[in-house]
Protein backbone atom coordinates (compact mmCIF):
# COMPACT_ATOMS: atom_id res chain seq x y z
CA UNK A 1 0.00 0.00 0.00
CA UNK A 2 1.07 3.40 -1.01
CA UNK A 3 0.38 6.58 1.32
CA UNK A 4 0.43 9.83 -0.96
CA UNK A 5 0.82 13.09 0.91
CA UNK A 6 -0.79 16.08 -0.53
CA UNK A 7 1.35 19.09 -0.11
CA UNK A 8 -0.85 21.78 0.88
CA UNK A 9 -0.69 24.48 -1.82
CA UNK A 10 1.73 27.45 -0.65
CA UNK A 11 -0.82 30.44 0.64
CA UNK A 12 0.69 34.12 -0.52
CA UNK A 13 0.08 37.32 -1.44
CA UNK A 14 1.04 37.07 -5.07
CA UNK A 15 2.75 40.79 -6.18
CA UNK A 16 0.71 42.36 -3.06
CA UNK A 17 -2.53 41.54 -3.88
CA UNK A 18 -4.30 41.19 -0.39
CA UNK A 19 -7.37 41.14 -2.05
CA UNK A 20 -6.63 39.63 -5.16
CA UNK A 21 -8.13 41.23 -8.52
CA UNK A 22 -10.03 43.87 -7.79
CA UNK A 23 -9.54 46.31 -10.29
CA UNK A 24 -10.66 50.08 -9.96
CA UNK A 25 -14.22 49.18 -11.63
CA UNK A 26 -14.02 46.35 -9.21
CA UNK A 27 -13.22 48.38 -6.05
CA UNK A 28 -15.79 50.86 -7.08
CA UNK A 29 -18.60 48.34 -7.00
CA UNK A 30 -18.06 47.33 -3.78
CA UNK A 31 -17.85 50.90 -2.22
CA UNK A 32 -21.16 51.77 -3.88
CA UNK A 33 -22.54 48.18 -2.42
CA UNK A 34 -21.23 49.72 1.04
CA UNK A 35 -22.88 52.69 0.82
CA UNK A 36 -26.38 51.39 -0.74
CA UNK A 37 -26.34 49.33 2.29
CA UNK A 38 -24.95 51.37 5.04
CA UNK A 39 -27.00 54.65 4.25
CA UNK A 40 -30.45 52.83 3.28
CA UNK A 41 -32.88 52.65 5.86
CA UNK A 42 -34.36 48.89 5.90
CA UNK A 43 -37.73 47.99 4.81
CA UNK A 44 -40.07 47.63 7.65
CA UNK A 45 -42.86 45.26 8.24
CA UNK A 46 -42.47 42.44 5.48
CA UNK A 47 -45.90 41.56 5.06
CA UNK A 48 -47.23 40.68 8.66
CA UNK A 49 -50.91 41.46 8.98
CA UNK A 50 -51.98 44.89 10.82
CA UNK A 51 -53.16 42.65 14.04
CA UNK A 52 -49.75 40.98 14.47
CA UNK A 53 -49.23 37.53 13.84
CA UNK A 54 -45.99 37.53 12.38
CA UNK A 55 -45.74 35.76 9.29
CA UNK A 56 -42.89 37.93 8.31
CA UNK A 57 -39.21 38.92 9.60
CA UNK A 58 -38.52 42.57 10.03
CA UNK A 59 -35.55 43.66 7.75
CA UNK A 60 -32.54 44.62 10.09
CA UNK A 61 -29.64 46.53 9.61
CA UNK A 62 -26.40 45.46 10.84
CA UNK A 63 -24.37 48.30 10.43
CA UNK A 64 -25.11 51.28 10.12
CA UNK A 65 -22.74 54.23 8.09
CA UNK A 66 -22.24 57.74 10.16
CA UNK A 67 -22.10 60.94 8.17
CA UNK A 68 -18.18 60.82 8.32
CA UNK A 69 -17.93 57.37 7.41
CA UNK A 70 -20.63 57.76 4.45
CA UNK A 71 -18.30 60.97 3.76
CA UNK A 72 -15.39 60.00 3.26
CA UNK A 73 -16.45 56.28 1.74
CA UNK A 74 -18.33 59.08 -1.02
CA UNK A 75 -14.79 60.19 -0.91
CA UNK A 76 -13.37 56.97 -1.98
CA UNK A 77 -15.97 55.44 -3.91
CA UNK A 78 -15.73 59.11 -6.45
CA UNK A 79 -12.30 59.02 -6.80
CA UNK A 80 -12.15 54.96 -7.34
CA UNK A 81 -15.12 56.01 -10.12
CA UNK A 82 -13.00 58.43 -12.06
CA UNK A 83 -10.26 55.55 -12.29
CA UNK A 84 -12.87 53.06 -13.27
CA UNK A 85 -13.92 55.07 -15.80
CA UNK A 86 -16.70 52.87 -18.29
CA UNK A 87 -19.94 53.33 -16.56
CA UNK A 88 -18.28 55.01 -13.54
CA UNK A 89 -17.81 58.52 -15.47
CA UNK A 90 -21.18 59.46 -14.32
CA UNK A 91 -19.99 60.75 -11.35
CA UNK A 92 -17.24 63.03 -12.92
CA UNK A 93 -20.27 64.59 -15.05
CA UNK A 94 -22.44 64.89 -12.03
CA UNK A 95 -18.93 67.09 -10.22
CA UNK A 96 -18.86 69.10 -13.28
CA UNK A 97 -22.28 70.32 -13.78
CA UNK A 98 -22.07 71.58 -9.81
CA UNK A 99 -19.16 72.71 -10.38
CA UNK A 100 -19.94 74.72 -13.65
CA UNK A 101 -22.81 76.39 -11.54
CA UNK A 102 -20.13 77.92 -9.29
CA UNK A 103 -17.21 78.82 -11.76
CA UNK A 104 -19.31 79.53 -14.84
CA UNK A 105 -19.39 83.55 -14.14
CA UNK A 106 -22.58 84.01 -11.79
CA UNK A 107 -20.78 84.31 -8.78
CA UNK A 108 -18.30 86.56 -10.36
CA UNK A 109 -14.56 84.88 -10.21
CA UNK A 110 -15.11 81.42 -8.64
CA UNK A 111 -12.31 79.14 -9.76
CA UNK A 112 -12.23 74.73 -8.79
CA UNK A 113 -10.33 76.16 -5.74
CA UNK A 114 -13.54 78.37 -4.06
CA UNK A 115 -15.72 75.12 -4.94
CA UNK A 116 -13.69 72.39 -3.38
CA UNK A 117 -13.29 75.22 -0.39
CA UNK A 118 -16.80 74.89 -0.32
CA UNK A 119 -17.61 71.70 -0.35
CA UNK A 120 -14.90 71.40 2.47
CA UNK A 121 -16.80 73.53 4.61
CA UNK A 122 -20.04 72.12 4.03
CA UNK A 123 -18.56 68.51 4.84
CA UNK A 124 -16.65 70.04 7.93
CA UNK A 125 -19.52 71.93 9.26
CA UNK A 126 -22.62 70.08 8.82
CA UNK A 127 -23.52 66.73 9.68
CA UNK A 128 -25.16 65.14 6.68
CA UNK A 129 -27.64 62.81 6.76
CA UNK A 130 -25.26 59.47 5.42
CA UNK A 131 -27.46 59.12 1.89
CA UNK A 132 -26.84 62.72 1.62
CA UNK A 133 -22.93 62.61 2.91
CA UNK A 134 -22.63 59.90 0.76
CA UNK A 135 -23.15 62.11 -2.44
CA UNK A 136 -21.30 64.95 -0.81
CA UNK A 137 -18.69 63.03 -0.44
CA UNK A 138 -18.36 61.37 -3.96
CA UNK A 139 -19.41 65.16 -5.30
CA UNK A 140 -16.11 65.95 -3.73
CA UNK A 141 -13.82 63.72 -4.95
CA UNK A 142 -14.76 65.39 -8.58
CA UNK A 143 -14.51 68.89 -7.65
CA UNK A 144 -11.39 68.19 -5.64
CA UNK A 145 -9.55 66.12 -8.35
CA UNK A 146 -10.32 68.83 -10.88
CA UNK A 147 -8.99 71.57 -8.52
CA UNK A 148 -5.63 70.27 -7.93
CA UNK A 149 -3.36 71.62 -5.31
CA UNK A 150 -4.05 70.83 -1.96
CA UNK A 151 -7.18 69.58 -2.96
CA UNK A 152 -5.56 66.74 -4.82
CA UNK A 153 -4.36 64.78 -1.73
CA UNK A 154 -7.69 62.55 -0.93
CA UNK A 155 -7.21 61.33 -4.14
CA UNK A 156 -3.33 60.51 -4.24
CA UNK A 157 -3.92 58.90 -0.84
CA UNK A 158 -6.57 57.38 -1.99
CA UNK A 159 -5.01 55.92 -5.29
CA UNK A 160 -1.62 55.42 -3.40
CA UNK A 161 -2.85 53.55 -0.83
CA UNK A 162 -5.43 51.54 -3.44
CA UNK A 163 -2.18 50.72 -5.28
CA UNK A 164 -0.45 49.35 -2.26
CA UNK A 165 -2.56 46.89 -1.59
CA UNK A 166 -2.67 45.56 -4.66
CA UNK A 167 -6.46 46.65 -5.53
CA UNK A 168 -5.60 48.70 -8.93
Amino acid sequence: MHQYLAAAQEISVEGGRILGTVGAGGIATALTVILFAGIREPKAGGGAPAGGGGGGKKSRIRKRLTSDQAQWTGVAAGTLYMTAGSIWTIGRNVSDAFATVFTGGGFGTAGMGAVSLGLAALMYFRELAPGKAAFTGILAAGVWAQAGGIWGLPQALILTGAHAIGVI
